[in-house]
């Protein structure tokens, strides 16, 4: 397994752990915000369920979503739904040199770009657009009196900056 699929795994088990905290919000919308919880975790798992299906057709279809699905309201289906992308994460680390992508691009008309990527690059876009809407669904929890794991949310690059902060000061009082 490739570190790209573990920390992928990583982040997915994050969002479980989100669910977990965030059950009795979780088909909710707050306030001024335009999605719940459900519809951040259904917009992630929808980028995930592309990228499998690409691996298979050669083409990651990221124009594809399941809106209004089921996992949107009920968090036990999203755990398994997880569960299961993690699963096949963790036996699929043999993946073609590149693929084609397609995406979106314009809010005026449906107009989408193709292009060559790698299961690579892709992988570390998974990781980056779950830990953006993770940071947003955790947001929601804690402005609604939730308590969310500090981690949550926050990219990788941005925990090694406060380790090694806390890494000088420690060093620094010694």
């Amino acid at each position: 397994m490739t570190a790209l699929n573990r920390a992928n795994i990583e982040v997915l088990g994050q969002l479980k752990e989100l669910l977990t905290c965030c059950h009795s919000l979780y088909c909710r919308v707050h306030g001024s915000s335009v999605a719940g919880i459900g519809e951040h975790v259904r917009h992630v798992l929808d980028h995930y369920r592309a990228f499998q299906a690409g691996m298979v057709s050669d083409c990651i279809d990221y124009n594809y979503r399941t809106r209004n699905s089921i996992e949107e309201t009920d968090p036990l289906i999203a755990l398994q739904h997880i569960d299961g992308l993690i699963e096949w994460l963790a036996g699929n680390a043999l993946m073609p040199a590149t693929i084609q992508v397609i995406s979106e691009i314009n809010l005026q008309d449906s107009q989408s770009e193709t292009m060559l990527s790698t299961p690579a690059r892709e992988l570390l876009y998974l990781i980056n657009h779950s830990i953006h809407h993770m940071a947003y669904a955790a947001l929601l929890a804690k402005t609604n009196g939730i308590t969310v794991p500090a981690y949550i949310g926050l990219a990788p690059s941005t925990v090694n900056f406060h380790r090694s902060t806390q890494e000088r000061h420690s060093y620094a009082s010694n």
